[in-house]
């Protein structure tokens, strides 16, 4: 099965939330967006990027029609976890309207949809590069999605056909890593954190978590505003990153498992990647049990 093939599933699934869901989330997270500068997605800034790619890829800009056209979709894959070890778990699914904690996403970011998945860690755990890859982009933390970076990932680090990028948000500091600087898969690149999730929905104390959203393009460049825009890039379900290519070939597979479920590769304690061979594993340390 092709990359889009998987990452195409049904958009209908988001349609069916309707105009109250999206009232509720502005009521919910609206003290969470009120942090956002006004100029945040300043136009001016934006001007030489066409109205689709800004629609898809803009928080605040974001439009349902421009998401859909670029891969946006529920996908419906879920983590089977390990059993020798405990991985830290997904609590808020990609394209989800809810936070992990159940209340509803403020609409005026994504149109209220989850951008990637949320795994919630204590403040100050490592965090892993899911591929080997390239520093290609880091935020100093002045928006919604606190300090973060992305890494860039081409065919070879991961087995797939096209280039993806790995995007790690909430973190506790600016990673001292170097743009164009190569990290190995399960090197850790950062240590989680809240950023970016203080004094709004979840209060002063914030939310500490890892928010881990991926990407995909056929072409290796891309554009840097305050966000890293893949060129002709398509949003990515990051559990799709974990159910790896078929023997033999460059194109993702669908899952193994019935009704969608992807088994997550991990780095053991001693530095070992589990299953042998792997290109991917999880964003965060599992631990024995």
């Amino acid at each position: 099965m092709s990359v889009r093939a998987l990452l195409s599933l049904s958009f209908a699934s988001l349609a069916l939330a309707g105009a109250a869901a999206d009232a509720a989330a502005q009521g919910q997270g609206g003290r969470g967006a009120s942090r956002q500068a006004p100029a945040a997605e300043d136009a001016e800034g934006l001007k030489d990027l066409d109205a689709e790619t800004v629609g898809a890829f803009f928080p605040m800009r974001a439009r349902i029609e421009a998401m859909k056209a670029r891969g946006f979709s529920a996908t419906g894959l879920v983590p089977v976890y390990p059993d020798r070890v405990k991985c830290p778990e997904v609590d808020s699914p990609f394209a989800a309207r809810t936070r992990g904690d159940g209340s509803m996403r403020a609409a005026r970011f994504f149109q209220g949809f989850h951008g990637g998945i949320d795994i919630p860690v204590p403040e100050g755990t490592p965090v892993l590069a899911v591929a080997a890859g390239t520093v290609v982009f880091k935020t100093p933390g002045h928006s919604i999605g606190g300090i973060g970076i992305v890494l860039q990932h081409a065919p070879a680090d991961t087995g797939l056909n096209v280039w993806t990028y790995t995007e790690y948000k909430h973190l506790k500091e600016l990673p001292a890593l170097d743009l164009g600087r190569r990290v190995a898969m399960g090197e850790a690149i950062a240590l989680s954190g809240k950023t970016g999730t203080q004094d709004g929905h979840y209060g002063p104390a914030g939310h500490a978590h890892l928010h881990l959203g991926a990407f995909f393009s056929d072409r290796p460049d891309y554009a840097t505003r305050l966000i890293l825009v893949p060129a002709d890039g398509r949003w990515m379900d990051p559990l799709a990153l974990f159910s790896g290519p078929p023997a033999g070939s460059g194109a993702p597979a669908a899952p193994a498992d019935a009704g969608g479920q992807v088994r997550i590769p991990y780095v053991t304690d001693d530095g070992a990647a589990v299953p042998a061979g792997t290109k991917t594993v999880w964003p965060l340390p599992c631990r024995a049990k």
